[in-house]
């Protein structure tokens, strides 16, 4: 029964089918000439029909995207920082702007403000690492890899076996492949944007504020504070909750050194940096 139907409509629709613009036509003399010439189809069976309507139903929906495909959404916030949703309102700059071009600004910017006021703290911090640098650093790997499992686990206990890509990773994503400017950008991701997130977050958040309340309060404030400015949706709250809390926990047990809370911070962007470049290439070699 399929076969004759497919048989009879066949003629139908693809004559007259535009070769450019892949819309399909009926010519009605010839539909009037099929439907005069061919007898009466017996009765369909009621699944039969319901399972036509559906594929119908699909088709229509297919030919409606492939004639009129939707725009690419265009942000309502522009992210001050690479990866975090609150931020300048996009409305506010012309459609045709490059916003990886203006957030690169916006950061180049807040780490210039950033150096000039702590530049004098922050790299003397680096003589931290003098003494058993190599162990310090392992430690630093080995709480990236515990990270990377707490994060799994948390995502496929909110996701299932297939958990989607967090918003805030397709951003940077999304950035990172804008031609040369995303070469700037992994430049901020890896290395700018750590220097203003830990002085802020860790340094004047924890550092500053532990002078007038309980260092325990700070930085869970801190923590907290971290992981919601990288939340889209509920569930990223609890997925960069534990990379939040290690950084705090780094620079904390450290003495509040806000250059190895930046070194932990800096080699978890570079290595998601590398992992997205690699998948990337490998993507265009499939």
């Amino acid at each position: 029964m399929i076969t004759d139907l497919a048989t009879l409509i066949a003629p139908a629709l693809l004559h007259g089918t535009h070769p450019r613009t892949q819309r399909l036509r009926i010519d009605p003399q010839l539909a009037a000439n099929t439907l005069n010439s061919t007898p009466t189809p017996p009765r369909i069976s009621t699944s039969l029909q319901r399972h036509t309507r559906r594929t119908l139903t699909q088709l229509h929906r297919i030919l409606t995207l492939t004639r009129h495909p939707k725009p690419p959404i265009r942000p309502k916030t522009l992210s001050t920082i690479p990866g975090t949703h609150q931020g300048v309102p996009t409305s506010l700059f012309p459609a045709s702007w490059n916003l990886t071009a203006i957030n690169l600004a916006i950061d180049t910017v807040l780490l210039i403000v950033v150096l000039a006021f702590f530049a004098r703290e922050f790299f003397p911090a680096f003589t931290y690492l003098r003494t058993h640098p190599i162990r310090k650093i392992a430690i630093l790997f080995g709480l990236w890899f515990l990270v990377v499992i707490v994060q799994a686990s948390v995502r496929l206990a909110l996701y299932g076996l297939n958990p989607p890509i967090a918003a805030n990773q397709q951003g940077v994503m999304n950035a990172l492949f804008d031609g040369t400017l995303g070469l700037v950008f992994s430049f901020f991701v890896t290395v700018g944007v750590p220097v203003i997130e830990e002085v802020f977050y860790r340094h004047i958040l924890i550092g500053k504020l532990s002078a007038y309340a309980p260092t325990w309060l700070v930085a869970s404030i801190s923590a907290a504070l971290f992981a919601y400015m990288h939340t889209h949706q509920w569930q990223d709250f609890f997925s960069y909750l534990p990379l939040s809390i290690v950084l705090t926990l780094v620079y904390v047990k450290s003495g509040k050194n806000v250059a190895y809370s930046w070194l932990f911070h800096a080699l978890n962007n570079t290595i998601m940096v590398i992992l997205m470049f690699a998948m990337q290439g490998v993507l265009q070699n499939a």
